[in-house]
C-alpha cells in the first residue's frame, strides 16, 4: 500500500469522532474528525476537499459529489484517541461508504508521520 497520512481535525490530543479511509493521488489518507464538528463520514470527506480546493458539491442535505477521479474511498469507521494511554482505537462502518480496511493498517499508521505512530492500535 501507499504512503499513509493522517489527518485529525482534534482541537487537542483526545477525543472521538469518526474517520475516513481514501486514497488519493497514490496516497492512502485517514482524516479524523470530533463528531461536534462533522456527524457524518461525507461530512470530514467534504472537510478535506474543500482545504484542498478540490471539486465536490452538495446535492440536497446528504449527497456529496466528487469530481475528483483519482479519488477512492474505501470506508469509514469511529475512533477514540487518548493521550494519556497512548491509544488510539478504531472500529465500526461507515453507512454511506462501508467500513475501513484493517488489513495492515495498525503498521501503516505506525510508520506514518504522525504523533499517533507510537499510540498502540487497536482495531475492532
Amino acid at each position: 500500500m501507499a504512503q499513509t497520512v493522517i489527518l485529525s481535525y482534534l482541537v487537542t490530543g483526545d477525543g472521538e469522532g469518526k474517520f475516513i479511509q481514501f486514497m488519493l493521488g497514490g496516497r492512502e489518507y485517514l482524516v479524523f474528525a470530533p463528531r461536534e464538528l462533522h456527524r457524518f463520514h461525507n461530512q470530514i470527506l467534504a472537510h478535506f476537499l474543500a482545504d484542498r480546493n478540490l471539486p465536490h458539491r452538495w446535492s440536497g442535505d446528504q449527497v456529496l459529489e466528487i469530481n475528483a477521479p483519482d479519488l477512492a474511498v474505501i470506508g469509514g469507521g469511529k475512533f477514540r484517541v487518548c493521550a494519556e494511554t497512548k491509544t488510539l482505537e478504531l472500529w465500526d462502518n461507515s453507512q454511506v461508504y462501508g467500513r475501513f480496511d484493517a488489513r495492515g493498517l495498525a503498521a501503516r499508521i505506525g510508520a506514518a508521520d504522525h504523533q499517533w505512530s507510537s499510540y498502540t492500535i487497536r482495531i475492532d
